[in-house]
C-alpha cells in the first residue's frame, strides 16, 4: 500500500471518483512543506515546484492499492507526471508518501486555485477524463498526451449536446429510454471510434430490441462558405479526403468550403472566422448561418454548424495553405457565382455541406448584394 499526496485537480471529488475507481479512499487535508503550487505558465492545470518556506496544500489519500495507483499513474502520464517520494504533514504527524510532480521545463504561473480552474476548467476537464480512462491499458503515455487535445475537443462536443440538445422527437423517446449493456473505444487517435451493445425500444412498444452499433466519433465543426458579395464570388478550397478514397473514388481531391473543428471553449462563430484565415487568409464580416445538424447520424457524431460569410475575395485569396502540423495541403479556388452555381446544380460539387450552403446562398443572393 502507498500514500500518495495531490495537490492539484485530482483534490476535486468529483475527478478522483472517476480518475481513481472504486476502491480509491476518501483524502484527508495535508501539507507538503518545501513545496509551492501555481497554474502551470499558459495552461489550464497546476505545477508543484519546491519553494522554501512554502507549504503546499492538498489531501493524502492513505494506503492506496495497485489498482488505483495504476488508474492515477494512467491518467497522469499523458501530462508527464510521475510519482516521487516525499514527506507529508498530516494530522498525527509525518507520514512518507509519494507526489507527483511535473515534467522539467514546466514553469510556474500565478497562484493555483482548484476553485477558479473548477468554474473555469472543471467540467471539461471531467468529461475529457472519462475518455482517458477508457483507454487505459490500450495508449502509452506519448500516445495520450498526443491524443488528449482531441480528447478535449470530443468533450467539449458533448457538453455542448447536452447543454443544448436536439428538438424533442415526435415519439417522445429519449436517450433516457436506451439501456446499455456494455460499451468500449476500440481506436482512439485524432479521431475515434465506439461501440455499444444497447437495448432500444422499439416504437409498436412491444419491448426492447438488443442491437450492436458502432460509430466514428468525432467533433462539432464549421462550415462557411466565403462569398464577396460586391464582385459576386465564392472561395473554395480543395485538398486531399481520405473518405472519398476508402470509397474507392478515382477523384479524392474535392472541391469544399471552408471547414474545421470547434476547439475546446470556442463557439462555432469563432471557429468559422479562425478557419477562414486559416485555410483562406479571409477575414469574415458577417456570418450568415445556414443551418446546425449531425452529419451522418446512422454512424457519426459530427455535428455540423454551415455558414455563409461574407468577405472580400481579391485574386490573391486562391493561394496554398494549411496548417503543417495538421498535415493540411490547401490550394484556394475562386469561382464566381455563376460558374459556382452551374457546378453545384450539375453534380460537380459533391460535398453536401457545400450544397446546402450553396442554395442558400442562391436564395439570399440578391439581399446580401443589396445590403453591400
Amino acid at each position: 500500500m502507498t500514500h500518495v499526496f495531490l495537490f492539484g485537480t485530482l483534490c476535486w471529488p468529483d475527478l478522483l471518483d472517476l480518475v481513481g475507481g472504486a476502491s480509491c479512499r476518501a483524502g484527508v487535508e495535508a501539507e507538503l512543506p518545501g513545496y509551492h503550487v501555481t497554474w502551470a505558465k499558459g495552461q489550464p492545470f497546476p505545477a508543484i515546484h519546491p519553494k522554501a518556506g512554502c507549504q503546499a496544500r492538498g489531501i493524502l489519500l492513505r494506503g492506496c492499492d495497485g489498482q488505483v495507483l495504476a488508474r492515477m499513474d494512467h491518467y497522469e502520464s499523458g501530462f508527464g507526471y510521475k510519482l516521487h517520494p516525499v514527506t507529508v504533514m498530516a494530522a498525527g504527524g509525518s507520514v512518507q508518501a509519494q507526489v507527483y510532480l511535473p515534467p522539467d521545463g514546466l514553469e510556474p504561473g500565478p497562484e493555483w486555485s482548484l476553485t477558479d480552474w473548477q468554474a473555469a476548467h472543471g467540467a471539461l476537464a471531467l468529461e475529457a477524463a472519462w475518455e482517458v480512462m477508457a483507454v487505459m491499458g490500450q495508449m502509452s503515455p506519448a500516445e495520450l498526451a498526443e491524443a488528449y487535445p482531441m480528447m478535449r475537443v470530443r468533450a467539449d462536443a458533448r457538453l455542448k449536446a447536452r447543454s443544448d440538445p436536439t428538438p424533442p422527437s415526435p415519439s417522445g423517446l429519449s436517450r433516457a429510454d436506451v439501456v446499455v449493456h456494455g460499451h468500449s473505444q476500440p481506436y482512439t487517435k485524432f479521431f475515434a471510434l465506439q461501440q455499444a451493445e444497447l437495448s432500444v425500444p422499439r416504437f409498436d412498444g412491444a419491448g426492447s430490441e438488443r442491437v450492436d452499433r458502432a460509430a466514428f466519433v468525432g467533433t462539432d465543426a464549421a462550415i462557411v462558405l466565403p462569398y464577396d458579395p460586391k464582385t459576386d464570388r465564392v472561395l473554395l478550397v480543395e485538398q486531399f479526403r481520405f473518405g472519398p478514397f476508402v470509397r474507392a473514388d478515382a477523384h479524392p481531391w474535392l472541391m469544399e468550403p471552408v471547414a474545421g473543428r470547434i476547439d475546446a471553449g470556442e463557439t462555432p462563430e469563432g471557429a468559422a472566422i479562425r478557419e477562414s484565415f486559416e485555410e483562406a487568409g479571409l477575414k469574415i464580416g458577417d456570418l450568415h448561418r445556414v443551418h446546425s445538424g449531425y452529419s451522418s447520424p446512422g454512424c457519426s457524431s459530427e455535428y455540423f454548424h454551415i455558414f455563409v460569410g461574407l468577405a472580400d475575395i481579391g485574386d490573391a485569396a486562391a493561394i496554398l495553405s494549411g496548417l503543417q502540423d495538421e498535415s493540411e495541403d490547401i490550394q484556394g479556388h475562386i469561382l464566381s457565382f455563376d460558374d459556382f452555381y452551374h457546378r453545384l446544380t450539375t453534380h460537380q460539387l459533391p460535398v453536401v455541406p457545400l450544397a446546402l450552403a450553396g442554395y442558400w446562398l442562391a436564395q439570399n443572393r440578391d439581399m446580401l448584394r443589396k445590403n453591400s
